[in-house]
């Protein structure tokens, strides 16, 4: 299994690469930058109710985002805690009870709404689109990974690409959902149900998983951490964002950070 080395050089790179991902949207795409820490997001409810008169395109919706997330990161966090802190030992031990956590986390993680629109989102900002409000989370999940988030990453020269592509595994994913798989204690590897028949072997298996939960951990802390310093980062609390009206225009838009509350709302 991993030892402390390994998952501190996983977990600086994969933090490294999040931070230059994050600087090149704030260098290159300013105003989406903006936009893409305060979380604009397309309200359905508003959009359906002819009593709300208020536009469906609204920001902060980190608020009501976190609020469905907490429960996940909250156990996440103090997994990492108990088992990934390497303070009484260097190396973990193999343990058939733990690996089926991991295995939970590991499938929780690449089914996370919050976390996949956020990389989303940031992919395709780095290409140079426009900020996509609406984000469809029906989308077969093996498409809407490779296809709208690996793929735009890359052509970005973005490293999170490279990054989900190597430690994302549909098949491996998929069995672990239906417990299509069979851990093998004394040979220390897992067997599992893909178009074939697969194996991956302990310390393999430790690789996908510290760079998969290093990636969901950390992507959300530093997301937060951007917030929270904006104005630092600006040396200002209002700013200009594009925002879709009812009437079909894109306009310009302000608004400014709250700082006490972490929160954004529109200029009046």
């Amino acid at each position: 299994m991993i030892n402390s080395e390994i998952f501190f050089s996983i977990k600086d790179e994969v933090i490294s690469v999040i931070e230059e991902a994050l600087l090149q949207l704030f260098i290159n795409y300013p105003e989406n930058y903006v936009l893409f820490i305060a979380s604009g997001e397309y309200n359905e409810f508003i959009a359906k109710n002819e009593r709300v008169l208020a536009s469906p395109y609204t920001i902060s919706a980190h608020n009501l985002d976190s609020y469905y997330d907490y429960t996940r990161e909250k156990f996440l966090c103090e997994f990492l805690n108990t088992h990934y802190r390497f303070t009484d030992e260097k190396e973990l031990k193999d343990d058939e009870y733990r690996m089926s956590i991991e295995f939970l986390i590991y499938t929780h993680i690449w089914e996370a709404k919050v976390f996949l629109k956020r990389l989303y989102r940031l992919a395709n900002l780095l290409t140079g689109k426009e900020y996509d409000w609406k984000f469809n989370n029906k989308k077969v999940k093996s498409k809407l990974i490779n296809e709208d988030i690996v793929s735009p990453f890359k052509s970005a020269n973005c490293l999170l690409g490279n990054i989900i592509e190597n430690n994302y595994k549909t098949e491996l994913r998929n069995a672990i959902a239906h417990s299509d798989y069979q851990i093998d204690i004394d040979y220390k590897k897992f067997d599992y149900a893909s178009k074939t028949r697969d194996t991956v072997s302990f310390d393999e298996w430790s690789i996908l998983f510290s760079y998969s939960v290093c990636l969901s951990y950390y992507f959300s802390t530093i997301f937060t951490g951007r917030r929270k310093r904006i104005i630092q980062d600006w040396g200002q609390n209002s700013f200009t964002i594009k925002m879709p009206f009812s009437d079909g225009t894109v306009r310009h838009a302000r608004i400014h950070y709250v700082e006490d509350r972490d929160d954004f709302d529109f200029c009046r």
